[in-house]
């Protein structure tokens, strides 16, 4: 009868190093069941980073074969820019048949250089060269973090790591540029012809109109002025005005708005009795009505503009609108 207590002490120490068997295969379980999941996470995080900095390059390739200069692209990818830039150039080549004209996506290129942070950009190209890889958590180095942790502890502690992988720092941000992408067009001679006589119907009656202007056979607008040599170069230097905001590369103005913009600076500068002759030769339209002085400007010895006076004339075709003339033909440049 005495063998009975160690027959049970034996049997319970068995029941006890098999339940502690169990508890531990299933913790090892679990154990690996968390690994399995910390690596397939913290592969698909990495997979994701990877995959968009490929993205991000293959945009900024894209740009540059479109004559960007690499560090504007740069920029226009900081500032979340390029993707859409790049939809749009695309429709306009495509689907408007128009062609991006080199020198024009240079002059941007440099515009978009001036208007970005020296420290930011210098810190994006760093970043662009190594692509964080000094820092970056590799898969190889997250797999053996993941498997070499033999406690929930320490597991814990890997977690907080893929937790933590977003990348590096990344791309500094900057903000957006007023992007002007109808100036990266190849000029329209036949949308400029019609945004001048546009232009000039909006100004004719600031000019000295006599009565008798009439449309040619063609149905552009002859103007009957009273001084035509004046009216004639106020509307080759506003002209001349309104291409080059037309042309430059962050303004976003429409061609509507910079016309109306052209009409208020001549009225102001009418209204201030400011002889034709006088604007004609003095005034470029770059400068705030406000602020011009004719008699200023003859006392510094300034030079008269100088013009390629066009004969004044036309309105475009008479049953459309401003609007329709403007846009419909994208304005070219």
């Amino acid at each position: 009868m005495a063998i009975m207590p160690l027959q049970m002490l034996a049997g319970a120490a068995k029941a006890f190093s098999e339940e502690k068997d169990a508890q531990q295969e299933q913790a090892r379980a679990i154990l690996l069941a968390q690994q399995e999941y910390l690596m397939e996470s913290g592969i698909a995080k990495l997979s994701a980073i990877k995959k968009g900095r490929k993205e991000s390059e293959a945009r900024i390739d894209k740009a540059v074969s479109l004559h960007f200069d690499r560090k504007a692209a740069l920029a226009l990818e900081m500032s979340g820019q390029l993707e859409g830039t790049l939809t749009r150039l695309t429709k306009i080549q495509e689907a408007d048949g128009k062609q991006i004209d080199r020198q024009s996506v240079l002059k941007m290129s440099q515009a978009i250089l001036e208007n970005v942070p020296p420290e930011k950009l210098a810190q994006a190209m760093e970043y662009a060269i190594d692509s964080g890889a000094a820092e970056e958590v590799t898969a190889e180095k997250l797999i053996n973090a993941i498997f070499s942790a033999t406690t929930s502890e320490e597991l814990g502690l890997v977690s907080q790591s893929v937790s933590d992988i977003s990348g590096g720092e990344g791309l500094p941000s900057v903000g957006p540029f007023g992007l002007n992408l109808l100036s990266l067009t190849e000029s329209d001679p036949a949308d400029d012809a019609k945004a001048r006589d546009l232009l000039e119907g909006r100004i004719a009656h600031l000019l000295g109109l006599e009565p008798g202007s009439l449309p040619n056979a063609d149905g552009r607008m002859i103007y009957n002025y009273t001084n035509k040599v004046a009216a004639g170069a106020i509307v080759d230097n506003a002209f001349q005005y309104y291409l080059q905001q037309m042309d430059e590369p962050l303004n976003q103005r429409t061609g509507v708005q910079i016309q109306t913009d052209i009409v208020n600076r001549l009225q102001n500068l009418v209204m201030d009795e400011n002889k034709l002759e006088t604007i004609a030769t003095q005034y470029d339209f770059s400068m705030n009505p406000s602020g011009f002085n004719p008699e200023k400007r003859k006392t510094e010895g300034i030079p008269p503009l100088t013009s390629n006076i066009v004969p004044p004339g036309s309105q475009g075709s008479l049953d459309q609108s401003d609007d329709e003339i403007l846009n419909t033909n994208n304005l070219g440049k």
